[in-house]
């Protein structure tokens, strides 16, 4: 190729290419979608083509979720924010359910409104969903869904302390019947009298109403048996009772009749009663465990000392291990909690009270490298054959499962072994999809996971927003400039290359 003519091409390709586009998520080319309308929080239709408005972010959640999909969440409230006024009102963030059976309209409201997620979570009957999520290429694993949610037991949680020495511990949660009555007694603002001795902790009374020196009556322990569904005396005393295990416990006078006490709320996680000597009666119950509850349960369990304060935000941590964070706040006593799907730890995005049904925590001062803080799993024989060395098991018995590590999924009908992802589709189980469609609903980017940077994805909206000329963005070539700037490009080249032709025919 001659000089003229490498010129007029290096010309075109740079005019040609100076259009081109690149995102930090995955760049797709797709169809525009058109999926039906579906119901909002409010028991409203919601449609994409019609109610959505500039650039969509379409994000894929349950409600039920416990790790990913809250975090996931929080990140787009982050990204909503980072967001000039002028851009958020070409900017549409929508969230659909992959647990239609359970995630109801109320269900969704109850959770963007605890969340702070304004923007429309849509749910619909499963035929409704499965369409959608053909459309999307998201493939919804309900058995992964349906284990996760009904695998969680607090028993298997764990707390790990990294303290102002930088030394590590982890610990185990223990719900006793001493933990569920004293912090039952909190948020009931029960008062306690108890003592301590050698045979463990004696409760003489409750909220001033004490137990006479002459033990003419005393304060019983009573247990809810779900199975004959009535009260029966403890054989236990409260530090030695498992309350996880005996999830409903009561509290009455030793000579009051046991069939006075109220029948506990089976759907509770676990709950404290109360007969009083004058035959009224008092409950106290908690639907789900959060980190708090973790957090008292592992460290009561472990005799570390703490110092959790509560406030109109909720409690917080001010002091573990004897090491108090600074009043200057130089730092500051930090929770994680642990990813299973990237396996690492992250900064929590909730405080203790809105973190629910957590399975690993951990403390460290707020200056503590997060990779610095040991694996939850580290304590555990690491085998080659387990997960097929791509991930580590959780649960036990039949709703056992492998964590897979990234880029891993189940191998197909077994859930204890990992194989390399050669799908397309996205797996919405223990990690999710959301996707970035343009003002014709075009799917453009593509992000996987949680484990992603909010200044990336906002970058990627802002990219989409300048391409679509939406919020505010204006480029500084016209379009139809652009184009005339193109064709003179081409017929320069042509022309270029015709006298190139025409000199070489004449020599």
């Amino acid at each position: 190729m001659r000089p003229k003519s490498f010129i007029a091409v290096v010309l075109v390709t740079l005019v040609l290419t100076s259009t081109v586009t690149a995102y930090n998520g995955k760049q797709l080319a797709r169809e525009p979608i058109d999926i039906m309308p579906l119901t909002d929080q409010d028991g409203e239709q919601y449609s994409l083509t019609a109610d959505a408005n500039g650039v969509v972010v379409v994000s894929f959640m349950f409600t039920r979720c416990p790790d990913v999909c809250p975090i996931l969440t929080q990140s787009l409230i982050a990204v909503e924010a980072s967001l000039t006024e002028e851009e958020r009102d070409d900017v549409t963030f929508v969230s659909i359910s992959v647990d239609p059976n359970h995630d109801t309209p109320a269900v969704l409201k109850e959770y963007s409104e605890r969340m702070g997620a304004s923007w429309p979570h849509l749910t619909g009957s499963m035929e409704e969903l499965e369409d959608v999520w053909a459309t999307f290429a998201v493939v919804v694993q309900q058995n992964v869904i349906d284990m996760h949610v009904a695998e969680y037991q607090p028993g298997e949680a764990s707390v790990t302390v990294i303290d102002a020495n930088n030394t590590s511990s982890q610990h185990m949660f223990a719900w006793s019947g001493w933990t569920a009555t004293s912090l039952m007694a909190e948020e009931a603002n029960w008062t306690l009298n108890t003592s301590v001795s050698e045979w463990g902790r004696m409760l003489h009374g409750i909220s001033g109403v004490d137990s006479p020196e002459d033990w003419s009556w005393y304060w019983e322990l009573n247990l809810w048996n779900a199975t004959n569904t009535t009260w029966e005396a403890a054989d236990v005393g409260m530090d030695d009772l498992d309350a996880t295990e005996h999830s409903h416990i009561a509290w009455m006078p030793s000579t009051s009749n046991r069939s006075d006490l109220p029948q506990p709320n089976a759907s509770q996680a676990s709950s404290v009663s109360v007969l009083w000597p004058n035959g009224s009666s008092a409950q106290q119950g908690i639907d789900t465990f959060n980190a708090y509850h973790i957090t008292e349960g592992a460290l009561t369990a472990a005799s570390m000392n703490r110092t959790i304060e509560d406030s109109s935000y909720g409690h917080y941590l001010t002091s573990l291990a004897d090491h108090d964070a600074p009043e200057d706040y130089s730092w500051w006593w930090n929770l994680y909690a642990w990813n299973a799907g990237e396996t690492m730890w992250e900064s929590s995005n909730f405080g203790m009270d809105d973190f629910v049904e957590p399975h690993h925590l951990a403390w460290a001062p707020s200056y503590v490298n997060a990779s610095a803080i040991p694996s939850p799993m580290s304590g555990e024989d690491v085998n080659e054959s387990v997960c097929n060395g791509k991930g580590w098991e959780m649960g036990s018995g039949a709703s056992k499962h492998c964590m897979c590590d990234e880029g891993y999924t189940w191998a197909e009908g077994d859930q204890l072994s990992c194989v390399s992802e050669t799908t397309e589709d996205y797996n919405v189980g223990h990690s999710t999809i959301t996707y970035i469609l343009d003002d014709d609903l075009e799917p453009t980017v593509a992000w996987t996971g949680d484990n992603w940077r909010v200044e990336d994805f906002t970058a990627d909206v802002r990219e989409l927003l300048e391409k679509e000329q939406l919020g505010g963005h204006t480029t500084e070539v016209v379009p139809f400039l652009s184009l005339t700037m193109t064709l003179g490009a081409l017929i320069m080249a042509v022309v270029t290359i015709q006298k190139a032709r025409s000199s070489t025919n004449e020599g």
